[in-house]
């Protein structure tokens, strides 16, 4: 799949030192709410398979939820690790954040102005990004 937009492709959490990873093991429970499901794939989709196929098997989300999600439970549930998730996809609109300054499909810009125009809305953070 091709997206129209950014998407997510995870939501790490750490302990101010390093990344947390596989912190519980088959922990995910499958998504029954196809609204649910729906919501959550047009904000974090699997670009490897068919919309059908992600929502039915569900098998990025539930990687993505063991690997990092289950190191957060503590403080979110899967349901709310998910919401948090589409939340801050939703906040940081990239494309618009980047078109807002200038940096369109098709133009060239430089890491340095990719890196300023998301710095404006993250609390002067400068996003860890690579080129491709």
């Amino acid at each position: 799949r091709i997206p129209r937009n950014f998407t997510v492709h995870g939501l790490w959490p750490d302990n101010n030192q390093y990344q947390l990873n596989d912190c519980k093991y088959k922990a995910y429970k499958k998504l029954k709410d196809v609204h649910e499901q729906s919501k959550l794939d047009d904000r974090w989709q699997d670009l490897t398979s068919t919309k059908s196929i992600t929502m039915k098997r569900q098998e990025f989300w539930e990687h993505e939820y063991n690997k990092h999600g289950t190191c957060c439970d503590s403080l979110y549930n899967q349901e709310q690790y998910f919401n948090l998730t589409m939340d801050l996809k939703d906040k940081f609109d990239l494309l618009s954040i980047l078109r807002n300054h200038g940096i369109v499909p098709g133009s060239s810009s430089t890491i340095k102005q990719f890196g300023d125009a998301i710095e404006t809305v993250t609390n002067k953070v400068f996003p860890n990004l690579k080129c491709i």
